[in-house]
């Protein structure tokens, strides 16, 4: 330990188990060592009519700049003294020392406390005695069905529909809505126009009803009533008088469900092949699907037993990742956009905390079991996905690296590595 170290009187808080409270006294010599070392520095580089540059008086010097030496000797001696502080007591912290209670005599000792927050300490005491259940993750013919039909969708035209045709349901309409004027009106009421899907809800169920009696170019009266759940409350369950005039509505024509379908979608050689490979996609989600759900039981199970909090700094930037706006981008908003970000952020925050949380309990199972990725377990992913993709291993390697995905790859691992040995260590029924 050096001397300077032991000149310090230091004791530490914890308020939490991620915060520290560090109180810190520095001996009257060390401060006035450094004062001296501070008007000496001023003295050698200020000039001051009447006297040499290095030759300045004492007494001048502190006269004339003695509220400057004070700041910079206080700034120097807490800089100094908190980072030796934190170094002695093996301090991390991820947090920037909030520094207060500062108090100090001339000739006297100096004394500061500052307040910081440090990585939480995980301690998973029960690991084991946990049951999870398995989803069945099996997959039929009727989901299969589901995904060529939203792809049939995904495909579909929409065509005008035949002169003197009413829209039906599904239909896609362009309509303007034009309340009607009422006693005691001051400014004629003005039409908005809007396109939408009919059974879509993006239209109140009694416009709907009315658009459906109207064939395009027609128009009409109506009166509608707001539902009463209705967003704006101020026009909950009351009716309105509307004026409606369909100026176009157009159905969608999807492709047949064929061989020639089939093909237009990739590689395939006809429609039973296509089924082949969305039934086995599927099934491979499903997998994924149920693997992440025994995962999230056994951590739900882990966090439950073993009880530990994380600090608000690191929620706070997991909600940066999460949201892509850093307290930078946050500070360029109007008021009312900061409002609405600050409410969205504060609905993440439980699902922030809860993330966070997963990835230490698997950091620190990894650490305390030897899971980690190795580099031939690495190496041996990069050539499965060079072998998927057509591509060498370097190539991937390198693509991997230039993004940043190469991390990410070794995390994936480890989590993989974690859950096996924790799936082997409770009940998956």
């Amino acid at each position: 330990m050096s001397p300077a170290a032991t000149e310090l009187q230091i004791s530490v808080q914890e308020p939490n188990s991620w915060s520290r409270r560090v109180s810190i006294t520095v001996p009257a010599e060390r401060v006035n060592r450094t004062r001296s070392a501070v008007t000496s520095q001023i003295a050698r580089n200020v000039r001051l009519p009447g006297f040499r540059k290095g030759h300045i008086p004492q007494r001048i010097l502190e006269k004339q700049f003695g509220p400057s030496i004070e700041q910079e000797t206080l700034d120097r001696v807490i800089q100094e003294a908190y980072r030796e502080a934190i170094d002695q007591e093996g301090l991390k912290p991820i947090t920037q020392g909030m520094i207060d209670n500062v108090h100090y005599h001339e000739n006297a000792e100096l004394h500061f406390e500052a307040e910081f927050e440090v990585q939480p300490e995980v301690r998973l005491e029960t690991l084991t005695g946990f049951t999870a259940t398995r989803p069945s993750g099996e997959v039929g013919e009727d989901e299969v069905d589901s995904v060529l039909e939203r792809l049939r969708d995904e495909r579909g035209v929409w065509q005008p529909l035949e002169e003197g045709a009413k829209p039906d349901w599904a239909d896609q309409v362009l309509v303007e809505i034009t309340p009607r004027a009422e006693e005691g009106d001051e400014e004629e009421p003005e039409t908005n126009t809007y396109r939408f899907v009919l059974g879509e809800g993006q239209a109140i169920p009694e416009v709907e009803q009315s658009i459906l009696t109207l064939s395009p170019g027609e128009e009409g009266d109506f009166t509608v009533r707001f539902p009463e759940d209705f967003a704006d409350p101020e026009q909950a369950g009351k009716e309105q008088h509307l004026h409606l005039k369909l100026v176009s509505a157009q159905r969608k024509e999807v492709p047949d469900l064929d061989d020639e379908f089939a093909r237009s979608l990739g590689d395939f050689e006809d429609l039973t092949a296509l089924r082949a490979r969305i039934l086995e996609d599927l099934r491979e989600e499903a997998k994924r699907n149920a693997e992440s759900e025994v995962r999230g039981q056994l951590v739900s199970q882990i966090l439950e037993a073993n009880t530990f909090d994380v600090p608000g700094s690191m929620v706070d930037r997991y909600l940066d990742l999460m949201t892509g706006q850093s307290e930078e981008d946050r500070g360029k908003l109007t008021d009312e956009q900061k409002e609405q970000i600050s409410q969205w952020r504060e609905a993440l925050r439980p699902q922030a905390e809860e993330g966070l949380k997963r990835m230490m309990v698997v950091e620190r199972i990894a650490e305390d079991q030897g899971l980690r990725a190795s580099q031939d377990e690495i190496d041996a992913r990069v050539e499965d996905l060079a072998q998927r993709h057509g591509r060498t291993p370097s190539e991937v390697w390198l693509q991997l690296e230039k993004s940043g995905q190469l991390q990410a790859l070794e995390n994936e691992i480890t989590e993989e590595k974690v859950f096996e040995y924790l799936k082997s260590q409770n009940t998956v029924s």
